[in-house]
């Protein structure tokens, strides 16, 4: 099986999510989709095409389940090596045309988004696994205290039965939200991400929490479904 752990691994925790420049990146495109899964399909058939055609590490989509603005939510993301890669890719080139050609429903790009990648745990993903997502939008005035809260509750919830759960941290680099964090808290299933949920006022991870509320205001939070459609 391909992975991509070799690419996180020596990812280190930036304290401030302006130096998280020069590292890893991620771009995601918003879709609205009257077929989430039938577009999903058509990123599963074309990933690999179009994950090599803008110089990816990995590729997939995420089915928004809550939180999303509008209903058939869909976000198409890839992870790159770099800022470099990610920003000079270009999502308008002609393998990516002529793969649109080919999806049979209907779509509407709302929104398209550059991240810096600023904690990223190692993850070990082949084209058609899946993961379920809880995404936070955070801005914080003390981003290397907040990160370092992040840390704890991932070290606390491997030392407490949820070694299955990630946690990582991107910067946003475009849009409304540019200069704010997304937190994502990853899980193999929606249950098992729940199960993680309902864990936030245990005795391990109340403490945190406590600590997080203080430093950071919410601006969105949303849950997902997530696919692998390309591996490089």
């Amino acid at each position: 099986m391909k992975t991509i752990t070799k690419f996180f691994a020596g990812l280190m925790v930036s304290l401030f999510a302006s130096v998280a420049l020069g590292g890893p990146a991620m771009s995601v495109i918003t879709v609205n989709t009257e077929s989430p899964m039938q577009y999903t399909k058509w990123a599963m058939k074309h990933g690999k095409a179009i994950g090599a055609s803008v110089d990816a590490m990995t590729g997939g989509t995420c089915v928004a389940l809550t939180g999303y603005y509008q209903p058939g939510e869909v976000y198409y993301w890839h992870l790159f090596e770099n800022h470099e890669k990610a920003i000079g890719a270009n999502p308008y080139n002609s393998t990516v045309q002529k793969a649109l050609t080919d999806l049979d429903v209907s779509r509407t790009v709302s929104q398209a988004d550059a991240y810096s990648i600023v904690i990223a745990e190692p993850s070990a993903f082949g084209v058609g696994d899946t993961f379920s997502n809880w995404n936070l939008i955070v801005s914080t005035d003390v981003p290397g205290v907040y990160l370092e809260q992040v840390s704890a509750l991932a070290d606390a919830a491997k030392s407490n039965g949820f070694d299955d759960i990630s946690m990582n941290v991107y910067s946003y680099l475009s849009g409304q939200h540019a200069g704010k964090l997304m937190v994502v808290a990853q899980a193999p299933n929606g249950a098992r991400l729940g199960a993680f949920l309902d864990n936030m006022n245990s005795d391990w991870a109340a403490p945190i929490m406590a600590k997080v509320g203080q430093i950071r205001n919410f601006e969105r939070g949303f849950t997902m479904n997530c696919t692998v459609t390309y591996v490089k």
